[in-house]
């Protein structure tokens, strides 16, 4: 092999990898730029409208139905506010007897999980003190919600949401280096 014919291969490889760089990078910028959405406003506005709703959600009194449902409204799409108002009637007059009430929400985190242009996913945790005629001092809860978000003409709208069941911790046993007694060994 000679010097010269050495050369145009090291000069042909330095093309062939600067062009697939090249390449390579054009295709990242064009996935980066078409799949994350990355809009620091909406993602503060989910945030903020996520703690509005939970705090307005876990923030009720079953005598005032009307008012809870009206303090919502404005959060829910048109089509979930139909079947907030439905729901939220039935369960609000079964728990009537029992004078239901809670309040003193407080927000522990939220978070957007995921978002695109037209619809967003939060998280969002919160406490509040729930209380009945079955006790008589307001029981500490910890909820947990997964709030769906579509964006309609401009403003974001919850369109569904659910509980995120607690995990719970289970110790699991660990091996020993050193048997204890009762173990058999």
């Amino acid at each position: 092999m000679t010097e010269r014919s050495s050369r145009n291969r090291v000069i042909a490889l330095l093309v062939v990898t600067t062009a697939l760089g090249v390449v390579l990078s054009a295709v990242g910028f064009f996935l980066l730029r078409a799949n994350p959405y990355e809009d620091s406003k909406d993602r503060n506005e989910i945030t903020s409208r996520a703690t509005d709703f939970a705090v307005a959600y876990n923030t009720y009194d079953v005598s005032d139905v009307k008012n809870y449902q009206k303090r919502l409204k404005g959060l829910l799409t048109p089509k979930y506010d139909k079947e907030f108002v439905k729901i939220t009637d039935a369960v609000f007059k079964a728990l009537e007897s029992k004078q239901q009430k809670s309040d003193g929400a407080k927000v522990q985190g939220a978070a957007v999980d995921s978002i695109d242009k037209d619809s967003a996913v939060a998280i969002v945790a919160v406490d509040s003190k729930v209380s009945n005629t079955d006790t008589k001092a307001a029981v500490l809860r910890h909820f947990r919600w997964k709030v769906s978000f579509t964006k309609k003409d401009g403003t974001w709208l919850i369109s569904s949401f659910e509980s995120i069941a607690p995990r719970s911790a289970v110790a699991t046993p660990s091996p020993s280096a050193t048997p204890s007694e009762g173990s058999g060994e």
